[in-house]
């Protein structure tokens, strides 16, 4: 009785192991992406450039005493993995700080809204 208790046990347990294995499935990756863009000096120049010819950013620079040929032979000057760090990152720097986070503006009304309720009670 034992016996025919362990065959159906070990029979059901390869069942379950044989029926939780599911094959690899995966489809071959190409070793280049065919859409992406292509990255090197003159690329990241360029995306630096397209800021560059913007009004406000313009206008920032020319508030530190930059003329355009100024900029230019400073970014002639920087090197590939600094002008790829700065084409990277743009969208992260502010125009001469001027424009305010919203994070701030969200903990100056907290912090009013927090001396109105002490001014109140």
């Amino acid at each position: 009785m034992m016996r025919r208790i362990d065959r159906i046990l070990a029979l059901g347990l390869s069942l379950a192991l044989l029926c939780a294995v599911q094959p690899a499935l995966a489809a071959p990756i190409p070793s280049e992406p065919e859409d992406e863009a292509p990255t090197g000096r003159a690329s990241d120049e360029a995306v630096v450039k397209d800021v560059l010819i913007q009004e406000q950013v313009a206008d920032a620079l020319a508030s530190f005493g930059l003329t355009n040929d100024e900029v230019e032979s400073r970014l002639a000057k920087l090197s590939d993995e600094d002008l790829r760090h700065l084409a990277s990152n743009l969208e992260q720097i502010q125009a001469a700080g001027e424009e305010v986070p919203e994070y701030i503006w969200w903990l100056a009304g907290g912090l009013l809204a927090v001396l109105i309720l002490v001014a109140i009670f």
